[in-house]
């Protein structure tokens, strides 16, 4: 892997709970929202788009996301949709929906969503450092995140073997 992809992929931030808007937003703002936090985590150079309105409409007629109130969405809402639009490209939606319902259930959103960005960041870090270490060590959590940790570890390796085979 080249050095300027290491620098690329240990840069990666998701934002954090705090830093999403507190006002509720429409359907645009939410796709250009989502589609920035999540463009790093794209895993092949697909033109196509990782979210779009059609997308988010699928996902509160499947009951993955809450129906927007008023036609507009808040910090719930769009802590699943880049959860979702992250990680649907390593799981179905069905387990992703399962795994967000699980962690959910063990706290509180804001709470669930920052361990999530974390986690991903953490374990893309310590993949792409353990990588150029030659020696690949991941500590494991506690059990009450390991599903967390799983899809996480799951998504970085998706993601480095895609952008190392370039």
């Amino acid at each position: 892997m080249e050095n300027d992809y290491y620098q690329e992929i240990l840069e990666i931030k998701l934002p954090r709970w705090n830093e999403l808007p507190e006002i509720d937003l429409y359907m645009e703002q939410v796709i250009q929202l989502v589609d920035r936090a999540t463009s790093p985590f794209k895993v092949n150079d697909s033109k196509n788009k990782l979210i779009t309105s059609s997308m988010v409409h699928n996902y509160v007629k499947h009951d993955y996301i809450l129906s927007p109130v008023k036609k507009k969405y808040d910090r719930r809402h769009l802590a699943r949709l880049i959860i979702i639009t992250i990680l649907k490209q390593s799981f179905e939606l069905p387990t992703i929906h399962q795994g967000i319902l699980k962690q959910i259930d063990q706290g509180d959103y804001r709470l669930a969503y920052d361990h999530f960005c974390e986690q991903l960041e953490d374990t893309i870090r310590t993949l792409v450092i353990s990588l150029n270490d030659g020696n690949i060590t991941i500590n494991r959590t506690d059990d009450k995140y390991l599903t967390v940790q799983m899809a996480t570890i799951t998504l970085a390796s998706k993601l480095i073997t895609e952008k190392t085979l370039k």
